[in-house]
């Protein structure tokens, strides 16, 4: 049977392609697809799978995370697609950079003028960042992220807007996970607000939290 792998960010780096098909034998799990690819690519030998999948790695079967279903016991059906992303940064420790820590702590906000929000840091080199915004769909943010050079990978990004997590999309270097609500204005208005949870490099979400707000603020009036 036939399993299309796609690969992101360095991932995509290591193999070389966007994405590859393997000819692989029926019953075969993710894990043992994972080991697989590990076999065939030295670049990603250790990274995708020991026993386990290592935090901040993402693995998604036909856009849900395998997490959340068998893990690296999931059993993989013909014609199915994995898509293998990695932790969203690299970086050095924030210990061996008092300078970089002062700038990207959680203590400091936005000074860009679209607004203030949390600013956390979550591993080597790698910053979340949480921004909501109001009168703008999720369909609409995911139209802004993939313009600014992500790409989806969670089914749950076609459903309707519920509160829920409504997809995941990423780029190189980040990663933006939106969720949607609706507030209440005054007692009869009510506006959409859609959170968007960006992670990644301090200096690519600069970049990247500064053009998407930008955007939602014109489309949000």
């Amino acid at each position: 049977m036939e399993i299309e792998c796609r690969f992101f960010a360095t991932f995509r780096a290591a193999v070389g392609e966007k994405s590859v098909v393997l000819d692989v034998s029926e019953g075969i799990t993710v894990g043992e697809l994972l080991a697989t690819l590990q076999s065939e690519y030295e670049a990603l030998d250790g990274a995708l799978v020991d026993d386990e999948i290592p935090p901040q790695v993402s693995v998604m079967q036909n856009g849900r995370d395998v997490t959340h279903l068998d893990g690296t016991e999931t059993m993989l059906e013909d014609g199915d697609r994995l898509s293998v992303f990695p932790p969203v940064a690299g970086g050095s420790n924030p210990e061996d950079n008092p300078e970089s820590e002062r700038n990207h702590s959680g203590a400091e906000p936005e000074r860009n003028g679209l607004g203030t929000g949390p600013r956390e840091t979550v591993g080597y080199g790698v910053e979340r960042r949480e921004r909501s915004y109001r009168g703008i769909s999720t369909r609409l943010a995911q139209k802004y992220l993939t313009g600014l050079g992500g790409e989806p990978v969670d089914a749950d990004r076609d459903r309707p807007e519920t509160g829920r997590n409504a997809g995941t999309i990423v780029g190189d270097g980040w990663r933006a996970t939106l969720s949607s609500d609706t507030v209440e204005i005054g007692r009869s208005l009510e506006l959409t607000e859609v959170t968007v949870a960006f992670e990644g490099d301090p200096e690519r979400l600069d970049e990247l939290v500064s053009a998407f707000s930008r955007k939602a603020m014109r489309a949000g009036g």
